[in-house]
């Protein structure tokens, strides 16, 4: 990432801090004792977060916009980046109704089949695109479990279709396995001791949920959009191996870490258009920081941006 543009360190700073405060702290006060210091914490958090969605949202634009410059000689894809963008500001003013909702968020399915297609044409490490897969197929079904209300909805059908529930949770069971994918990817070598801390999220997150199961699958909804339909040990377990991802991919300064961290910030299926936007933008970092030596581009990849991945 030291060879990327500095918004990006910014973006990851930023969106994380308006996930674990403006979407998680502040949403989670409402169970707490409304006492004066509470109160007092709860405004102080209220401002922070709102500061940092701000700064989200703009830093979110700017690598959408960046990412469509880098891919101009693309210009079907950088066309369809703009044109998500123009969407976006443009329902800041007007409110999207009848077909537009649709059209936003097919936007999102065509990006990320672009993508899709663009990891699978280039010749490399098989093992890698199929890992890489996972994130992006979790991004592609939480894009068409809400373009199908928006699509019900301008067709005046009586009903969503059940489908969409059916592509949720299959997503969801993607969302849960991409950390132990991108794991699995870097096999991290690590002293026992970091295997240790890593594990202490997934204690935590073990011990919460078997003491109050409703009142953390309620937060981790309003948190990442994840249900908790599935047994609890493969979250501990994903978020465990996700950590330890996590860790070894910056201390190499890897693109995949940075942008599992991103996808975690924007959370599963997100409906507002900047966490779409970070997703998006996790989604590209980590397929265009894959290794130099493990690509050998196609014709669709030569439209790359000149960029050396960190090795």
């Amino acid at each position: 990432m030291k060879q990327w543009p500095i918004f990006w360190r910014w973006l990851t700073v930023a969106a994380l801090l308006e996930w674990l405060i403006g979407r998680t702290l502040t949403r989670s006060a409402i169970f707490m004792p409304k006492t004066p210091f509470m109160i007092s914490s709860y405004q102080v958090l209220g401002t922070v977060g709102q500061v940092a969605i701000t700064m989200t949202s703009l830093l979110a634009l700017i690598s959408i916009l960046w990412i469509a410059w880098q891919e101009r000689r693309n210009i079907t894809f950088a066309l369809l980046l703009i044109t998500s963008v123009a969407c976006s500001l443009t329902f800041i003013f007007v409110l999207p109704d009848g077909w537009w909702p649709v059209i936003d968020r097919m936007l999102l399915v065509a990006i990320s089949t672009v993508l899709l297609g663009r990891l699978w044409r280039a010749a490399g490490d098989r093992r890698r695109q199929l890992i890489l897969t996972i994130p992006v197929l979790a991004v592609w079904l939480g894009a068409l479990y809400h373009w199908l209300p928006a699509l019900a909805q301008a067709l005046q059908l009586p009903e969503v279709p059940a489908l969409g529930r059916t592509l949720f949770n299959i997503g969801e069971i993607l969302v849960a396995f991409t950390p132990i994918g991108l794991w699995l990817l870097l096999r991290p070598r690590e002293r026992i001791r970091v295997y240790a801390l890593a594990t202490i999220p997934a204690i935590l997150f073990s011990i919460m949920h078997l003491i109050a199961p409703a009142l953390v699958s309620m937060l981790v909804i309003w948190s990442i959009g994840l249900t908790l339909y599935l047994p609890w040990p493969l979250y501990a377990l994903s978020l465990w191996l996700g950590m330890l991802a996590i860790s070894s991919a910056l201390k190499r300064d890897e693109a995949i870490g940075w942008g599992l961290l991103l996808l975690l910030a924007a959370g599963y299926a997100p409906q507002v258009s900047t966490h779409v936007f970070i997703s998006l933008s996790a989604l590209w970092l980590m397929l265009a920081g894959q290794p130099v030596e493990q690509t050998k581009c196609t014709s669709s990849f030569q439209s790359q941006p000149q960029i050396h991945a960190v090795t």
